[in-house]
């Protein structure tokens, strides 16, 4: 299963600081977890800060690994250098790939 995911963050520099701190960072470790971050992307022609990440749980139950992740030492220090509250809004869409999909 994948999905995208839109993060609003509260300003220009929350936003700065979420994709050249935060993200790099967090791709890494949620690769441990079976969790692939095929990519992140940020929408410069908004107003609003945005982030948006397409995220694959293929390597198994979607929940499961997430709350394996959460329930981590590596989420605690993923999230030690950001405040969370400068995320102001998270979208979830869950996608299925169509037949012949390259990410599938």
């Amino acid at each position: 299963m994948m999905e995208l995911r839109t993060y609003t963050l509260a300003d220009a520099a929350a936003l700065e600081n979420y994709v050249s701190e935060f993200w790099p960072h967090h791709i890494r470790t949620l690769g441990k977890y079976g969790i692939i971050v095929h990519g992140v992307w940020t929408e410069p022609s908004v107003e609003e800060p945005r982030v948006l990440a397409l995220v694959d749980y293929s390597g198994g139950d979607p929940r499961a690994l997430a709350e394996r992740y959460a329930n981590s030492e590596d989420f605690i220090d993923d999230h030690r250098q950001f405040d969370a509250s400068l995320i102001v809004a998270t979208h979830t869409r869950t996608l299925e790939p169509i037949a012949g999909s390259p990410l599938q």
